[in-house]
């Protein structure tokens, strides 16, 4: 079976140093510097929804501002999650409160189901919670309707979500969208770095790149392929988040059981993901599609985004892009993607 890219991608990268940007690195904080202010809110909690205890995190610095519901993350695919990481968002809760979810299968929901999934874990059931959890916090936080911004894998289920029940939604964000098959995402991601390399003269690296060839995911147990590709990619990858403290709550343990949990939902959830036909996620859309890029991300190749949004109809469509970021651009450069946010998503959430 495939891999997913992204995921096993980050785990073999994990540590390695970056040739093409400087990573971004995020201090630990000490426990105040997550307080927030009287009219805003911080809560994590377990949550029923969906028949099984699910964790919400709630944070923002004044309950006036509209809700974000973050869908997926940037670090993965199915299993990934952004709760154990909210140092990386506060900025953002200045103008909206930030809801993290950590879904089924995902970090502590995966811990507190004693590190087991069943087989109710599949796309239209991540769906239906997701829906779920967006009337709970319509109701908690006194909501008609909230955005929902959605990285990678989130995508679709965010899509489906859409377009299941516009009426609660101001919008639909992409940061990082999939919406075409894995095996043309692949081959955008080779062809980008035999592009890099190709401009940086590395005669070793377009050497490794044809030794690999793009359907290395493909070739089973073929680590010297893998190795090889890999090699390139550590040269000319875009900067990744490091951070060096957990969100408060959060234990060595919980991130060690999260990771399992992100190879479980790899191996239960992408087959279902791979076989999807994209297609029928259709082309028309009730609420304002906003996709937003980093122009480096070649795991979620930017053109593609942009390809599809121009054959969107919404009620109004903006494509915004952040030079120089990847997959992670919205950690990586914090400021220019809460700058799209605030010029392209903050006034299209206005209560009617």
């Amino acid at each position: 079976m495939r891999s997913y890219v992204p995921l096993l991608m980050a785990a073999a990268l994990a540590c390695a140093p970056a040739a093409y940007a400087a990573d971004k690195t995020y201090l630990p904080l000490k426990p105040e510097a997550y307080a927030v202010p009287a009219a805003g809110i911080s809560e994590s909690a377990f949550v029923s929804i969906g028949g099984i205890e699910q964790w919400v995190t709630i944070r923002g610095q004044d309950r006036a501002n509209p809700v974000i519901l973050i869908l997926g993350s940037p670090g993965g695919g199915p299993g990934a999650t952004t709760s154990h990481v909210v140092q990386g968002f506060m900025p953002w809760e200045k103008h909206f409160t930030v809801v993290h979810w950590d879904a089924r299968g995902a970090g502590k929901t995966f811990v507190k189901a004693g590190q087991k999934v069943g087989p109710d874990l599949t796309m239209d059931r991540l769906v239906q919670d997701g829906l779920e959890l967006t009337d709970y916090l319509r109701q908690r936080l006194g909501k008609q309707k909230i955005v929902v911004l959605c990285a990678g894998y989130g995508s679709v289920l965010g899509l489906k979500m859409l377009t299941a029940q516009p009426d609660r939604f101001f919008a639909f964000v992409s940061a990082g969208l999939v919406v075409n098959p894995a095996a043309e995402r692949e081959q955008y991601f080779h062809r980008r770095l035999v592009e890099l390399a190709t401009e940086a003269g590395d005669q070793q690296a377009l050497k490794d790149l044809a030794f690999s060839g793009w359907k290395v995911w493909d070739e089973g147990d073929d680590a010297d392929k893998r190795a090889a590709l890999i090699r390139a990619y550590r040269k000319y990858r875009p900067p990744n988040p490091n951070y060096l403290g957990l969100a408060p709550g959060w234990t060595s343990d919980d991130l060690k059981a999260m990771r399992a949990g992100m190879l479980k939902g790899d191996e239960v959830l992408l087959p279902e993901f791979k076989a999807y036909d994209f297609s029928s996620l259709g082309s028309r859309f009730d609420v304002p599609v906003v996709v937003l890029q980093g122009s480096e991300d070649r795991f979620q190749p930017t053109p593609y985004a942009k390809a599809w949004l121009d054959r969107v109809s919404a009620p109004s469509k903006a494509f915004g892009v952040v030079p120089g970021g990847g997959n992670h651009f919205m950690e990586t450069h914090p400021d220019e993607f809460l700058a799209l946010l605030l010029q392209h998503v903050r006034p299209l959430a206005v209560a009617p």
